[in-house]
């Protein structure tokens, strides 16, 4: 009986402390103890114009991608930056206080969920993005630079856990160092360039590219994306298209 009793208690008690959430860091609501169970990089290419029809489709995407990750993952939004190529813009860092999807019905009330993901992450992430795409004074698209640094980043090693990257972008890389409006979608031109140097060590990464429809693309739109499969298989990444 009293071994029953105990067992109980001890139960109780690792109920409890299993149960205890962790601290958090002030400004992003991430785990102080850097323990991320997932991060997600948008890499927002904002050098080209986007139309107002594209802000319905960005909406829903950065949902889905906001929506999947879980309770305290982590998630980045960065832009390109012309002006210094190896130091992409970041124009949001924060973790997810977890969505309606992680609620449980029972011991949580789902509304205030919804509500406070929508008020203290989400709100901020579309603000940030739809100020982001206004943007548009970028002459150049240094999307292989910004690639290498975010695969350079000290929260998205190897040790981390669930890492991905979103491209949304015509993925016309474009910058002094190589050019797809010089010599197209080269992947040989590209491994004979000084950027080669950089590939980016992605193992196990998930890789997304969204693609900005245009109404004329400059290539071939398959060259293009064969061009990219070919760099992300090369890096070592899971790499797939949307469209």
């Amino acid at each position: 009986m009293i071994g029953l009793m105990l067992s109980g208690v001890f139960g109780l008690f690792a109920l409890v402390a299993f149960n205890i959430p962790p601290s958090l860091m002030a400004e992003t609501s991430c785990r102080m103890d850097r323990k991320d169970p997932a991060h997600t990089v948008i890499l927002l290419d904002q050098s080209d114009p986007f139309n107002p029809n594209d802000l319905d489709w960005v909406h829903e995407f950065v949902d889905n991608e906001a929506r999947a990750l879980p309770k305290y993952g982590r998630l980045t939004v960065m832009t390109p930056n012309a002006a210094d190529p190896f130091q992409p813009k970041v124009i949001f860092v924060k973790c997810s206080p977890g969505s309606i999807a992680d609620a449980n019905p029972i011991t949580q009330n789902p509304k205030m969920i919804e509500s406070a993901w929508q008020k203290t992450f989400y709100q901020p992430l579309i603000a940030e993005i739809e100020h982001a795409l206004q943007d548009t004074r970028q002459p150049s698209s240094p999307l292989f630079e910004a690639l290498y640094t975010i695969s350079d980043r000290a929260d998205f090693q190897a040790s981390s856990e669930n890492r991905r990257v979103v491209v949304v972008s015509d993925l016309m890389q474009h910058s002094d160092a190589f050019s797809f409006y010089k010599v197209g979608a080269d992947y040989d031109a590209y491994l004979d360039s000084k950027l080669a140097g950089t590939k980016p060590n992605m193992d196990h990464v998930q890789v997304v590219a969204r693609i900005v429809p245009r109404q004329i693309y400059d290539l071939p739109i398959a060259d293009v994306k064969a061009f990219w499969r070919a760099y992300f298989t090369d890096a070592g990444a899971e790499f797939g298209s949307v469209n």
